[in-house]
């Protein structure tokens, strides 16, 4: 692998994790290019274990995107649907042990970065709300 493909890789991985663009049509064209350039890249690997590894780091770099509130939601989602596509890969690549908590752990990030946002704060808005329209006795 020469040394201008591990560059161009990890700058490609650094647009994807830092988010690149401004949620035009062009994100998920790096998105769709970090990955196949990570499965690639791991399947230039003849050791099953660096295969793996570089599944997962593709995997986990888009984890790490998906739940980084500086990004735009559109962004985030959209790795989020990459993650779902890495589902039955990961299935092959662990143990079913390892791919149920993998999975959990999947879903529960994304139920608190997406699903719960508008909830978790709901309350503490409300009670400062409250707070606010109590006046003060002398």
């Amino acid at each position: 692998m020469s040394l201008d493909y591990c560059f161009t890789f990890s700058a490609v991985e650094i647009s994807v994790r830092y988010g690149d663009g401004d949620c035009n049509t062009r994100d998920g064209d790096i998105i769709n290019c970090y990955v196949h350039m990570g499965l690639a890249r791991a399947k230039s690997h003849s050791c099953i274990a660096a295969v793996q590894h570089g599944h997962m780091r593709v995997i986990n770099t888009l984890i790490d995107a998906m739940c980084d509130h500086c990004l735009s939601s559109v962004w985030r989602q959209q790795c989020y649907r990459y993650i779902k596509r890495f589902l039955p890969l990961l299935y092959e690549m662990l143990d079913p042990q390892q791919y149920q908590q993998k999975v959990q752990e999947i879903q529960t990030l994304h139920t608190y970065y997406f699903e719960d946002n508008h909830s978790k704060y709901q309350p503490t808005c409300t009670k400062q709300s409250r707070q606010l329209s109590v006046k003060k006795r002398p």
